[in-house]
């Protein structure tokens, strides 16, 4: 008997207001964005589905979407197919949109540009991402649980650092990459900070 897919959603109220300046503002790479995003988790959810996977709940948050696995039911390596399904749906879609339509349009060359950083700033080994949620499968197909998730911690820590020190290089020098800097920061404090 094929189990339903079905998925709580929670939306929080900084997502809400988001979600509300992106479609106010009218830009094209708003628009962009949004539809990247939303093709990244539709990978993962198609990827859960066709592995039978269960899925827990997608929460929308100021950091983005977050779909939880029910680690109770699914393998380390159903999870690292399901992990990676997000990212490599927007290398796909980069890849269709660069060899087909072109990127002279400016929304095509937006969403190219979108999918492109948002597949590979979500491969970064980094806890809470989807690096990091592969990672930590990896390993613990290998390890024991308590040793990975140090590996991780450790990987996680080296990572959100050296982003935050190219935030702040970039600032410097360029006057630019302020959100890159924002962000760095921020997932700095929900990782590390959560935790003590």
């Amino acid at each position: 008997m094929k189990r339903r897919l079905s998925i709580k959603i929670r939306v929080s109220f900084f997502a809400l207001l988001m979600l509300v300046a992106l479609i106010l503002s009218g830009s094209g790479i708003s628009l962009a964005a949004l539809v990247a995003a939303v093709l990244h988790e539709l990978g993962h959810i198609l990827a859960a589905k066709m592995l039978n996977t269960h899925l827990g709940e997608l929460k929308l948050g100021i950091f983005g979407a977050s779909l939880s696995i029910d680690s109770a039911v699914t393998s380390y390596k159903n999870e690292i197919a399901v992990a990676i399904a997000g990212p490599l749906t927007n290398l796909l879609c980069a890849l269709l949109i660069y060899c087909t339509v072109g990127i002279e349009d400016r929304f095509f060359e937006a969403f190219f540009v979108c999918s492109l950083f948002l597949a590979l700033l979500n491969l970064l080994p980094i806890s809470d991402l989807d690096g990091g949620r592969i990672l930590l499968c990896a390993l613990s197909l290998f390890l024991p649980c308590y040793t990975a998730n140090k590996l991780l911690r450790i990987c996680s820590f080296v990572f959100v650092f050296s982003l935050w020190c190219l935030s702040v290089y970039l600032l410097l020098r360029l006057g630019a990459s302020l959100s890159l800097f924002v962000f760095s920061a921020s997932l700095f404090c929900k990782i590390f900070l959560k935790s003590n």
